[in-house]
């Protein structure tokens, strides 16, 4: 297999998986809908609480002021808090609320209980293929992390 040809159907296959766990899954915040740049908000913060605006925005490739603009409407919408960083007065840390925490953690559970359910159908070789295939995502993302890198350093 060439680089061209797993290209043309990694992306269709992962998004797929993604979506499917998702829809089965059920949102994240059943009560009130939360769009995507909230939900990756939400998401990037539950992974690094304490973080910058700054930083959470590098992590999803976005403009610090949109991100402080989706920041913005979660604390709004009582998902997220921003306190100020008591060594630099200018910097906002932010946090899950407990709401969010929870609804997060549910959500979570939701999704590795379809993708579990999944799993557990599919044959012995399928899962040892599918086992070496995570490491090679894990290299793939690596790779794909190096170049973005790359590119920063090019644009500067």
């Amino acid at each position: 297999m060439t680089a061209d040809g797993v290209s043309q159907h990694l992306m269709p296959a992962i998004g797929a998986v993604r979506r499917l766990v998702l829809r089965l899954a059920g949102p994240a915040f059943p009560d009130e809908p939360v769009p995507t740049s909230q939900r990756e908000v939400i998401i990037a913060v539950g992974r690094r609480p304490g973080s910058a605006v700054a930083e959470i925005a590098k992590e999803l490739g976005l403009a610090p002021n949109s991100v402080s603009t989706i920041v913005t409407q979660l604390v709004a919408a009582n998902l997220l808090v921003r306190e100020t960083d008591p060594d630099d007065r200018r910097i906002g840390r932010l946090d899950l609320t407990e709401r969010a925490r929870e609804q997060v953690g549910a959500a979570r559970a939701r999704r590795r209980g379809v993708l579990y359910e999944a799993l557990a159908r599919l044959t012995p070789e399928q899962l040892t293929a599918l086992d070496a295939g995570i490491d090679a995502l894990g290299a793939l993302a690596e790779e794909l992390r190096d170049i973005e890198r790359e590119r920063e350093v090019m644009r500067r």
